[in-house]
C-alpha cells in the first residue's frame, strides 16, 4: 500500500495550528529589511507599473514595499508552468530520470528565474554600497541583495510546499493575502468621485464582479457527468458510474499563472537595464508597450488567458492519464473504443468546456483592461473581476480541501487498518 503523506488525514485543527504558523513566518518575512536596499523609487522607476501590481496580487509578492519575501511565489509559479508548458517534464518521465533529478533542475529554474526577478526588483529602487568584498562597492551590494532575495523566493515556496503537506490551503493562503492586502491599500480608488467617468468604470466593474461571482460558483457546483461502463459491474441494479468533468476545469489558475507569466519578460528587460545601463531607453519603450496600459500588452494577456485555461485544463484532468486507466480498470464509454479514441473523446469534452470558460475569463476578467490606457488611475477598479475570480477560485479550492479534510479524518481508521494488516501480512511472508 502506497505511504500516505505526511499530515494528509490530521486532524482539521493540527492542519489550522500548521497553516498558522507558516503563515506567521510568512508575515514576518514580509517585514525583514534586504540590506543594501533603500525603500526609495528611482525616478525613472515610478511609471508603468500598473502589471507589476497585477502580477504581485497574483503571485503573493511585493514589488512596492522591497523586503525579504519580497518576490513572493512568483518564481515558483512562473517555474512550475514552465516546467509543464514546455513539456520539459514529459521529456523526463519519457527518458525515466529519477524523480530527485527531476525536482533539482525545476528548483534550479526556480532559481534562476528569482534572480531575474531580484535584479528587477533592484533596478526600481536605489542601493547603497559595500566597501567588502572582490568587486566594486555597488557590485558587491548588489550581489548581497540578489542573494538575500533570491533566497527569499526559495525559503517562500519552502513554506507554500510545507503548508501544503501539513497545513490547508498550499500557497492559496499566501495569495489571499496579498489580495487581501492590496484591496486595504486600493480602498480610496472607490472614492474617487471627481474623474469624470468615474460612475461608468463603477457600474461595469460591478457587474462584470456579478457576473464572476454567479458564474464563478455555479461553475464550481455544477460538472459535467460522463457515463462509465464497467465491464461485469456496471448493470441496472448496481447504480451508475461516471466520470465527472468540472464545467470550469481550469479554475482561477489561468488569471494568476497569465499575470505572472505576462511580466517575466519585464523582469528580463528590468534585469537587462541593471546590469547594461545604456539600454534604459529601450526598455522604457519596451515596458511601455509590454505592459496593462497598451492595446499590444492587454491583447497578449487575452490570448495568454485563453490558452491557459485551456492548458490548465487539460492538465487537472488529465485525457491520457484517465484514458489509461479506464483500459486498464476494464472502464468504457458507450459507443467509444478503449485506449486511443477514449483520450480523444476526453480530450474534446474538457477542451471545449474550458474554451467556453476561457471566453467567459476573457470577457469578463480581461476586455476591462482595455479601459486602464484611459483611466490609468481607475486599475483597481477595472482589474477587481478578475481578482475576484481568483479569490472565489481559491477558496473554493479551500473549501473542498476542508470538506476532504474532514472525511479523510473520519475513514482514517480504515487506511491505519488496512495499512497495518499489509505490514503483518508482509512480516509473516
Amino acid at each position: 500500500m502506497a505511504q500516505i503523506r505526511d499530515g494528509k488525514f490530521a486532524p482539521l485543527r493540527i492542519k489550522l495550528l500548521w497553516t498558522v504558523v507558516f503563515f506567521l513566518c510568512f508575515i514576518a518575512g514580509r517585514n525583514i529589511p534586504v540590506p543594501f536596499l533603500h525603500n526609495v523609487v528611482r525616478a525613472n522607476s515610478a511609471a508603468n507599473t500598473g502589471l507589476l501590481k497585477a502580477a504581485n496580487t497574483a503571485s503573493g509578492g511585493n514589488f512596492f514595499a522591497p523586503s525579504l519575501f519580497s518576490l513572493g511565489l512568483g518564481p515558483w509559479m512562473v517555474a512550475a508552468i514552465l516546467w509543464r508548458f514546455l513539456f520539459i517534464g514529459r521529456i523526463a518521465r519519457d527518458r525515466n530520470i529519477p524523480e530527485q533529478t527531476v525536482k533539482r533542475a525545476r528548483n534550479g529554474l526556480m532559481v534562476v528565474l528569482a534572480v531575474f526577478q531580484a535584479n528587477s526588483l533592484m533596478s526600481r529602487y536605489e542601493i547603497g554600497s559595500l566597501s567588502w568584498g572582490p568587486f566594486s562597492d555597488r557590485l558587491n551590494a548588489q550581489i548581497v541583495i540578489v542573494v538575500v532575495l533570491a533566497a527569499g523566493a526559495i525559503l517562500v515556496a519552502w513554506l507554500a510546499n510545507r503548508n501544503e503537506d501539513l497545513g490547508l490551503g498550499g500557497i492559496t493562503m499566501f495569495i489571499l493575502y496579498q489580495i487581501i492586502f492590496t484591496a486595504t491599500q486600493n480602498l480610496e480608488s472607490l472614492s474617487v468621485t471627481g474623474h469624470p467617468h468615474y460612475m461608468h468604470v463603477l457600474v461595469l466593474a460591478i457587474l462584470a464582479c456579478v457576473c464572476v461571482v454567479v458564474v464563478g460558483v455555479f461553475a464550481g457546483k455544477r460538472e459535467l457527468r460522463l457515463h462509465v461502463n464497467k465491464v461485469s459491474i456496471d448493470s441496472g441494479y448496481t447504480g451508475m458510474s461516471y466520470l465527472p468533468i468540472k464545467l470550469n476545469p481550469a479554475g482561477a489558475s489561468p488569471i494568476m499563472y497569465g499575470l505572472t507569466l505576462l511580466v517575466l519578460p519585464q523582469y528580463v528587460a528590468h534585469a537587462v537595464r541593471a546590469v547594461v545601463p545604456g539600454t534604459s531607453s529601450g526598455v522604457d519603450r519596451f515596458v511601455s508597450t509590454w505592459g496593462l496600459t497598451s492595446t499590444v500588452g492587454v491583447t497578449i494577456y487575452l490570448v495568454l488567458l485563453f490558452g491557459l485555461t485551456i492548458f490548465f485544463g487539460l492538465f487537472a484532468v488529465g485525457p491520457k492519464e484517465t484514458a489509461e486507466r479506464m483500459q486498464k480498470g476494464g472502464e468504457y464509454f458507450d459507443h467509444v473504443p478503449p485506449g486511443r479514441a477514449t483520450r480523444e473523446y476526453i480530450r474534446g469534452k474538457v477542451v471545449r468546456l474550458s474554451a467556453l470558460s476561457g471566453v467567459f475569463l476573457v470577457v469578463f476578467t480581461g476586455l476591462p483592461l482595455y479601459f486602464i490606457r484611459s483611466y490609468p488611475n481607475l486599475q483597481y477598479l477595472l482589474t477587481a473581476p478578475g481578482t475576484l475570480m481568483i479569490v472565489v477560485g481559491l477558496l473554493w479550492l479551500l473549501q473542498e480541501e476542508i470538506a476532504d479534510t474532514r472525511i479523510g479524518t473520519k475513514y482514517f481508521f480504515a487506511f491505519k487498518t488496512a495499512s497495518t494488516t499489509v505490514r503483518s501480512s508482509t512480516a509473516t511472508e
